[in-house]
């Protein structure tokens, strides 16, 4: 599914909200079965929820492959643009710049609201080991870097 025609065109497909991962492999099967080549890709963006986009040669193909599958409603009527798909696909997530030293505020899970101290930065798994300051005895934690706001240099 990677080769990349150069009329291909992006249309959305409306499915049941929570099922677009189970719609897109049933879609996936259906194409390496029927050895459908006008498929090129299939993306399911999780900021878009109840909805698969498939990257095919025309309309024609995709009422095909997704005909009688379950959890499709339909297809959304005109084209996605070559744009907006790549604000999906593309995105960048600007880490927090945490050093160590830094002193952070826990904003979810068990410890939210305590002050911490970083005392280790791990950025390629994306977690902070923190020092809880409020603890009555010495304790080390490790979160998602997600989970932390910098309160102090």
């Amino acid at each position: 599914m990677s080769e990349k025609a150069p009329s291909s065109n992006f249309y959305a497909v409306s499915v049941t909200a929570g099922q677009e991962i189970g719609t897109a492999l049933m879609i996936e099967e259906r194409i390496r079965l029927n050895n459908i080549t006008e498929v090129y890709s299939l993306v399911i963006p999780p900021q878009l929820k109840g909805y698969v986009i498939i990257e095919a040669s025309g309309l024609h193909v995709v009422k095909a492959v997704i005909q009688g599958l379950r959890h499709v409603k339909k297809v959304v009527p005109g084209l996605v643009p070559l744009e907006e798909i790549k604000k999906y696909v593309s995105r960048e997530e600007a880490l927090p710049t945490l050093k160590v030293g830094d002193l952070v505020e826990i904003i979810t899970g068990p410890f939210r609201g305590m002050q911490a101290k970083v005392v280790g930065v791990e950025p390629s798994k994306r977690e902070v080991t923190l020092y809880i300051l409020e603890s009555s005895f010495p304790l080390q934690v490790t979160v998602p870097i997600e989970q932390v706001r910098e309160v102090k240099r």
